[in-house]
């Protein structure tokens, strides 16, 4: 009889236990192709709840794996871009505080020399009051 140099039925009769380990070895195989299969599945069917446009878009028959995952990739696509944004905005909102922090800080100082003015023109015997009173009225006159 000729042997083959591929498995098959026809010769793993023949060869004995040969062929039986083969089958062992294929069944072996099997099993843990089947499971590497499963986990897939089931990270997949994870992916088809946790993201939003998967988990309300099912039909009757539910959603293919690369309709799944295609979505998924378009998910962490937007996230990545939101999250682009928050940063940005974040940072924008930082130089906010710094140069709000600036002005308060000039704005102290300014009132600070407008006390120290006011003070040398009452030492001075200069009335603010009445100035302020005439320079309204001149700009009401006019």
């Amino acid at each position: 009889m000729i042997k083959c140099k591929y498995y098959c039925s026809h010769c793993s009769k023949l060869e004995g236990p040969r062929g039986a380990r083969d089958e062992k070895r294929r069944a072996t195989h099997n099993e843990v192709e089947r499971r590497r299969r499963d986990k897939i599945n089931g990270w997949i069917t994870k992916l088809a709840k946790v993201v939003p446009d998967c988990s309300s878009d099912q039909t009757k028959t539910g959603q293919s794996k690369g309709g799944i995952l295609a979505k998924t990739v378009d998910y962490i696509t937007d996230l990545r871009a939101a999250n682009a944004r928050m940063a940005e905005t974040i940072k924008d909102s930082e130089q906010l505080a710094i140069d709000n922090e600036l002005l308060r800080q000039q704005n102290e100082e300014v009132r600070q020399e407008n006390a120290m003015l006011r003070a040398q023109l009452q030492q001075h015997g200069i009335d603010l009051q009445a100035i302020m009173s005439v320079g309204s009225a001149v700009s009401q006159g006019s």
